[in-house]
């Protein structure tokens, strides 16, 4: 856990950091206000203990800054004055707790860990998993009762571990959490510990709980050593494994997580299988490009090389430098690279070059011809037809199946149907599809139906869900809305009406996909790069030829670009220029692909606007993690001008384009649209009385109730003055009257806490309007609503 101490007291910041440091916590300590808040701002941190009286910016003012900035972190305030008004300050101003200097080190340290334990789960003392515990009061770690001797970083990264027993930690999060500002390690380091904690873990019992989850980095996975010990459906192991969680998290929750964890090993084992088929599938590809280097080598023999054949036996040995290490023959990527070097030279080769070169040659043969015989025996595997979208259908109706079939069959869309829960949830565990359209009532319990679509809502990205049900009841719309589905229809139907919501919701969740674009002229390089990408949720556009790269560039919108360097008719640093040219496109983040290493390339590449470069043969670890990077940094920049900074909802602008799509898509359909317009009222005059940190506090409040009611596919926004836009698309007003009910109810109860320790209720304007009949254009239905405000409270 990482801990930010802010204090201007020498020696009282350097007893703090020992007692601590000696609990295992990483401490980064800075003497002023200031300072501290521009390390909230580059870091996060499980913790944030502040002095009162800062120089620069003092204690409670930081704190405000931090809770009107939208930090969360729990926050532990000192102070020397025994005041209850310094106090009563300090907790308005947003701090968890408040100590009274001089500090108990005991009490400080009980504190820290009751705030840590608070979060977005509620958690017991003991971190407990199966018979894994830490005690973190006495920094004790036992397994079956047995004493566990760990270093101060094993020690902390089991706690992070436990504490997160879902999420996946890169190297990077990890050093983020676990090192401090001034001792900063290397990856490896990082590696290090992972692998000596789970020595220690497996020679106590706990074998391979750590998983290295391919391409992202490491998670806390018990179920490994369950399966090997029972299956995945030995359901006493399952069960008693749940109840010694449920000590902490509730059984049901437990169930869920352990339902949506992907295996790491079936994705490793599926890349593989995918490589192996590669390889077979273009086996032949790679002994035509090792039959020129052999007829190169006899024209050498004979002294009859030309320079069109050595120019052809370079560029064969460049490609096959590419793709050998991928299919991890990494001394052929090695001799295919010296062959290329040595025919690279300018001038005649020597005589020790010669001999060189065909014993460079032989050598290569005799891997690609070894591979070759080895994948006859080792898989047989087919290569996977690209589909561009995915679709999946649960219902035992086969003939809906069939009719769906038919209706994209043109389109290069394909359906796939399972007929009962059991194994849509299998499936489901490492597959995540665009569209599901489940039969809610017709393929197993519906308790594990509803399960199945809270999951699929939850992941991320979300997987939109059509639901089918038997009644068209008011109280069903608002249970599957509330569990995340995106659309509904009544049963019976038929296959032309699933179709029509499906593409509707289709196009509204399309941004929620990451969608990539390959352009490299080796077929074998773009076929590798789609069983490294996929099972990521990543879809990848293959293009081998560079001159139809505008064209597919418009009709597929990609979130990123992949360039190889070298490329015949238009190189990769062409295409990157054109791109960089073009106002829709300067934004797109662009990773290279190459296989030399020299700096001139390099240079090149971000000369011309590139944001990343991989060398070849591509590992896909790496590509994986600089794909994830560029998108996060791109999704940041969209976010600062899409959504508004104080509540994280989409702002006045975007929010009105979201509005004008889902009215243009109702009016496709005869589809009505609900716009609910809900303002806080008097925000000027709270501002005046209380102050604009109070004001604040209200918007953000508010932002995160309507993120909670509303998160199955409606526009939300904040159009500024304290009002709040909800667009939500077919429900009726009476629907959508009846589901803002609840959320009403909700702030009505809120109670806001002044700077000065006044205690205020806020009031809550509403209106629902519908399209079309209340008005045809957002400007039009908002006129409408502005005469129909409600007021509640």
């Amino acid at each position: 856990m990482r801990i930010l101490l802010i204090e201007d007291e020498e020696i009282l910041a350097s007893v703090l950091l020992k007692s601590l440091t000696k609990q295992h916590y990483v401490v980064d300590v800075v003497q002023d206000g200031q300072m501290g808040w521009e390390y909230t701002q580059s870091t996060n941190y499980d913790l944030l203990l502040i002095d009162v009286g800062l120089p620069k910016l003092d204690g409670i003012t930081l704190c405000q800054r931090l809770r009107s900035g939208g930090c969360f972190t729990p926050i532990l305030l000192m102070t020397a004055k025994d005041g209850s008004r310094e106090r009563i300050q300090g907790l308005d101003a947003g701090a968890d707790d408040y100590l009274i200097k001089p500090l108990d080190l005991e009490e400080l340290q009980a504190r820290i860990r009751a705030l840590i334990r608070r979060g977005d789960r509620p958690c017991t003392p003991i971190l407990e998993v199966g018979a894994l515990r830490l005690d973190p009061s006495s920094c004790e770690v036992t397994y079956n009762n047995k004493l566990l001797e760990l270093t101060a970083k094993e020690y902390s990264l089991l706690e992070l571990f436990l504490r997160n027993p879902s999420r996946v930690f890169s190297r990077g999060d990890i050093i983020e959490h676990l090192w401090t500002f001034d001792d900063p390690p290397q990856e490896e380091t990082v590696k290090s510990h992972i692998k000596y904690l789970r020595q220690k873990l497996k020679a106590a019992g706990a074998v391979d709980w750590i998983e290295n989850v391919y391409g992202l980095g490491y998670r806390l996975n018990p179920g490994r050593e369950q399966g090997r010990q029972g299956g995945r459906g030995a359901e006493g192991q399952r069960g008693s494994t749940s109840t010694t969680l449920s000590d902490r998290r509730g059984a049901e929750e437990q169930g869920e997580e352990e339902k949506s964890r992907i295996s790491n090993r079936d994705v490793e084992q599926q890349f593989q299988q995918a490589m192996g088929g590669l390889w077979k599938q273009y086996q032949g590809l790679m002994v035509q490009r090792l039959t020129v280097l052999q007829e190169l080598a006899t024209a050498l023999s004979g002294k009859t090389l030309t320079q069109e054949l050595r120019k052809s036996g370079e560029r064969e040995a460049h490609k096959l430098a590419g793709v050998l290490g991928m299919f991890e023959q990494d001394n052929g990527t090695l001799l295919a690279r010296q062959i290329e070097q040595i025919l690279g030279k300018d001038g005649d080769l020597s005589v020790s070059e010669k001999r060189q070169l065909l014993g460079l040659i032989e050598g290569l043969g005799n891997i690609i011809n070894l591979m070759g015989q080895n994948v006859d025996y080792q898989t047989s595997a087919a290569i996977a037809p690209e589909i561009s979208t995915r679709l999946i259908l649960i219902d035992p109706n086969l003939q809906l199946g069939s009719q769906l079939q038919q209706l994209v069959e043109c389109m290069g869309i394909c359906w796939q149907q399972i007929s009962n829960l059991e194994d849509a949830k299998n499936f489901l565990q490492t597959t995540s599809p665009d569209l599901v359209v489940l039969n809610i009532d017709d393929i197993g319990w519906r308790k594990e139906s509803l399960a199945l679509l809270r999951d699929l809502a939850t992941r991320t990205p979300p997987v939109p869900v059509l639901v089918l049900a038997a009644t068209d009841e008011l109280v069903e719309r608002v249970t599957f809305a509330q569990y995340g589905a995106r659309g509904f229809l009544v049963k019976p139907v038929t296959a032309a009406q699933v179709w029509d919501v499906s593409s509707q919701i289709l196009q509204r969740t399309r941004s929620l996909r990451v969608n990539i674009l390959a352009v490299d002229d080796d077929p074998l390089i773009l076929a590798a790069l789609r069983p490294m990408l996929e099972p990521w949720g990543m879809r990848m556009t293959g293009l081998e030829n560079p001159l139809r790269f505008w064209e597919v560039l418009q009709s597929t919108k990609p979130d990123l670009l992949i360039l190889d360097v070298e490329m015949p008719h238009i190189n990769g640093i062409e295409l990157c220029r054109a791109v960089r040219t073009d106002p829709q496109w300067q934004e797109l983040p662009i990773v290279f692909l190459t296989a030399h290493r020299e700096m001139e390339t390099v240079q090149q590449v971000f000369a011309v606007g590139g944001d990343d470069y991989v060398i070849k043969p591509v590992v896909g670890a790496e590509l994986l993690a600089r794909i994830t990077h560029r998108l996060e940094r791109s999704r940041l920049l969209q976010s600062l001008s899409t959504k508004d900074p104080l509540t994280g909802l989409t702002n006045q602008f975007q929010s009105n384009r979201d509005l004008q799509h889902l009215i243009a898509q109702a009016e496709k359909n005869q589809q009505s649209v609900c716009l609910a317009i809900l303002s806080v009222t008097d925000l000027r005059q709270i501002n005046i009385k209380y102050g604009h940190q109070a004001g604040n506090q209200v918007l953000q409040r508010w932002s995160r109730l309507f993120q909670s009611a509303f998160c199955s596919g409606e526009v939300l926004g904040y159009w500024g003055n304290g009002e709040f836009v909800v667009g939500v698309s077919g429900l009726t007003k009476t629907e959508v009257n009846h589901r803002l009910s609840e959320i009403l109810t909700t702030l009505r109860q809120q109670i806001f806490t002044a700077f000065k320790g006044d205690r205020f209720q806020v009031i809550c304007n509403f209106t629902v309007v519908e399209y079309p009949n209340d008005g045809l254009t957002i400007q039009s239905l908002y006129q409408a609503a502005a005469g129909r405000n409600i007021v509640s409270g």
